[in-house]
């Protein structure tokens, strides 16, 4: 075994800590995510300034981030140093970012280049207080004594017909208790009592025209549960009125004028589709409800009379909040001991639409990340590192043969997340979506098995192995409860003469949705070199 040319101190002799948090990180949700802060000390510790980075699987551009970020440390690098033994040699890298999806590029450059942060938010206010004059009136809401009111967000349900007498009740009122609250799955049947479970129910569906298409549509029947709403400081919550459906079927009607920006786009689905709760779901703006949905499209008109230097940055800020937060992808969870429902975002990597999903004030959702992304900016503005972020697959890299100094990257985990299904609900305001052809996946709807994801591996492993220095390292991030899975990485990595030196965990933390269901909360970090008489396989 070689003896290293650095001191890596705790970095790979113990579990490393990554933080989910931080305005580096909240500023975008990005599925496995990780902490810039973090990788930044993995840079600064296996390069010397003025060197070269590559991560040919870009992502959300943690790497990016990192290398900016080693221009000027924040002070929990320092710490994060210290306690781990670490030396690291502070300054200026060049980073080259490879990433499919125009997504992860527009995160990507956006934040290894940010714009002023003071400019930013001013021109953010802006957007948004044109957005309201226009539109607020779509979040008008009556307070329980008949008072104004703002909409903060409403509840809507599906509507279930019960298999004992096929009386239909409301998924809120069959299973949902408030004060404390709960989601329960028996109840009561409206009609004949018969004690009867929510799953095994029949969900409503209703026919309807497409507003935007003309067309058609058929989807399971939703309806308004419960309104939250505020009137001045005072928070308040009460059952839907008159006014709430007469406002949404204004709305409704007057879609095609107040959304003419909005994507009409068909859904590409793949793994993640099922045939219940997206039946009808076949085109992007049914994820949304009407009102949403215009204010949306109200910030992307409103874009394009911005500064161009700011346009890129205010897409990113909408984007960040649309998928997770605009859409029906919203919803509310029962967690012990609260007296309400918690209002929460969609499920990461997933487009999972559940029986209570949630609208929320969209222009006031935008505007409480202003704050994040001003902070953000803050943290990478003013460095001396380059970044390149390219938008393409890293099976050709346009780099010169051993040209780089340190590879840092975060492989796709075989069938884990399918990252072009996911971000095309963004990738639609964007019109531009990911060539999936080329995405590094195991997946039925593409008719990729895991022989195809490690051929796809190879030959990005390879261009990696020909830009690599002799000299130079690779840290690859990677998580797998298969073992055809890892034997598929293995064998990518083997081909092209890559050897694990050393091994370690990164501890994300605060698991993912998707780690926390396979119980899975740590991935396995691997320092690689490169062997001139390669070996059959890893060890």
């Amino acid at each position: 075994m070689r003896i290293c040319r650095r001191d890596f101190g705790d970095l790979y002799a113990r579990p490393v800590r990554a933080r989910r948090s931080g305005p580096l990180f909240n500023c975008f949700s990005y599925p496995t995510k990780v902490d810039p802060e973090l990788v930044a000390l993995f840079l600064a510790t296996h390069t010397d300034p003025g060197g070269t980075v590559l991560d040919p699987f870009g992502g959300s551009g943690s790497t990016g981030i990192a290398a900016r970020l080693c221009d000027q440390p924040t002070p929990r690098m320092q710490v994060l140093a210290r306690e781990m033994s670490l030396e690291p040699i502070w300054g200026p890298r060049h980073a080259v970012v490879y990433e499919l999806s125009p997504l992860g590029v527009l995160l990507a450059s956006v934040m290894c280049e940010p714009p002023n942060p003071s400019e930013f938010a001013q021109a953010a206010d802006e957007l948004i207080a044109e957005s309201e004059r226009r539109l607020g009136w779509m979040y008008d809401a009556k307070s329980p004594a008949g008072g104004d009111g703002v909409l903060r967000y409403a509840v809507w349900s599906e509507v279930l017909i019960t298999p004992c007498c096929s009386a239909r009740i409301t998924f809120w009122d069959a299973v949902v208790e408030l004060n404390p609250a709960a989601i329960r799955d028996s109840f009561s049947c409206p009609t004949c009592g018969e004690l009867t479970q929510a799953s095994r129910c029949e969900r409503a569906t209703r026919t309807q025209q497409d507003p935007l298409t003309g067309q058609q549509s058929s989807q399971r029947h939703r309806v308004m549960a419960q309104v939250y709403g505020r009137s001045g400081t005072r928070m308040w919550s009460r059952p839907p009125v008159d006014d709430d459906q007469r406002l949404a079927c204004r709305i409704r009607s007057q879609l095609a004028e107040l959304a003419p920006s909005a994507p009409i786009v068909r859904v590409e689905w793949g793994d993640l589709r099922r045939s219940g709760y997206h039946l009808g779901i076949d085109h992007i703006h049914h994820l949304y409800t009407p009102r949403n949905l215009s204010a949306v499209a109200s910030f992307w008109e409103g874009i394009n009379g911005c500064p161009p230097k700011l346009q890129d940055s205010l897409r990113l800020l909408v984007l960040s909040y649309n998928s997770s937060h605009s859409t029906q992808l919203a919803r509310v969870v029962a967690k012990q001991g609260q007296r309400d429902l918690i209002v929460t975002g969609a499920q990461s990597g997933v487009l999972y639409l559940s029986g209570l999903p949630v609208e929320k004030h969209v222009f006031a959702g935008v505007r409480r990340k202003i704050r994040t992304f001003k902070s953000a900016f803050s943290l990478a503005d003013g460095s001396r590192s380059t970044v390149r972020v390219v938008c393409g697959s890293s099976t050709a890299i346009d780099l010169a043969t051993d040209s780089v100094d340190y590879v840092f990257t975060d492989p796709p985990f075989g069938g884990y997340i399918p990252y072009a299904e996911v971000n095309q609900v963004n990738e639609a305001w964007l019109g531009r979506f990911t060539d999936r052809t080329q995405e590094a996946i195991i997946s039925p709807a593409q008719g990729k098995d895991v022989e195809e994801y490690g051929r796809l591996l190879s030959s990005i492993f390879g261009e990696v192995a020909r830009v690599l220095r002799p000299s130079g390292l690779a840290s690859i991030i990677f998580h797998s409860s298969s073992v055809k899975v890892w034997h598929a990485l293995s064998r990518a990595l083997s081909d092209h003469g890559f050897v694990s030196e050393r091994s370690s965990l990164l501890d994300r933390q605060q698991p993912t949705f998707k780690q926390a269901a396979s119980g899975a909360q740590s991935n396995t970090v691997l320092l690689l070199r490169t062997a001139s008489d390669p070996p059959d396989s890893m060890p």
